[in-house]
């Protein structure tokens, strides 16, 4: 994870904890566990990760990459990745 995604993923862990009070957005009002809070930071990293493949494959398609040749490092067909990323 790079530096700014993990000053990210802990501030928003802390605004989460610190939502409604302290008691974050989870229904029950308890403290979020270690085991959400890896949940919730892994979620970031995860949607960090992806919009920085989205804009990857934004530069390789503007650079003349085909669809073939993005699906196949993806591991998909050229359809499924002109789907997933048009």
């Amino acid at each position: 994870m790079t530096q700014d995604a993990s000053e990210e993923a802990f501030a928003a862990a802390d605004f989460y904890e610190k939502a409604d009070g302290g008691r974050g957005p989870n229904t029950v009002g308890a403290p979020l566990g270690q085991a959400l809070t890896r949940v919730l930071l892994a979620s970031i990293e995860l949607n960090a990760a992806n919009r920085k493949l989205d804009t990857a494959v934004e530069e390789a398609r503007a650079s003349g990459e085909s669809w073939s040749a993005i699906g196949r490092v993806l591991g998909m067909t050229r359809q499924g990745a002109n789907k997933r990323f048009s």
